[in-house]
């Protein structure tokens, strides 16, 4: 994921590997924000099963069933602010509608927090 390194990254960072990327933002999207029991064995009708599709639900039960995942919720919010703008068909405006998150904060998650050309207030006191 090219999101900034966050709160919740890591753990996204490792269900994706576990499942995918598209699979991972998914959970996230459905289940973000709770620990999420993993069946061994997960049916058509389980909700996890319906978020993910067969294959992913399978896949994520192979990694984690029987156990339980804490499912990051902002991770993916950030990853969602991303793919949108990567995909430059929304303004910033639509995109903080969509995201629920404000303008400004857009602004912020997209900007490039690693451009060492740019001085810190603390750099120059």
């Amino acid at each position: 994921m090219t999101v900034p390194a966050r709160a919740g990254d890591d753990a996204l960072a490792l269900i994706a590997e576990a499942i995918g990327d598209q699979a991972a933002l998914a959970l996230a999207t459905h289940f973000g924000g709770v620990r999420l029991y993993v069946p061994r064995v997960i049916g058509d009708s389980h909700a996890i099963c319906v978020a993910l599709g067969r294959e992913h639900a399978d896949r994520l039960a192979q990694w984690a069933g029987g156990g339980a995942i804490d499912v990051p919720k902002q991770a993916a919010r950030r990853a969602r602010v991303a793919n949108l703008h990567s995909r430059g068909a929304l303004t910033i405006r639509q995109i903080a509608l969509e995201t629920g998150y404000s303008e400004r904060h857009v602004y912020r998650l997209l900007s490039d927090d690693g451009d060492e050309r740019q001085l810190s207030i603390f750099d120059i006191l």
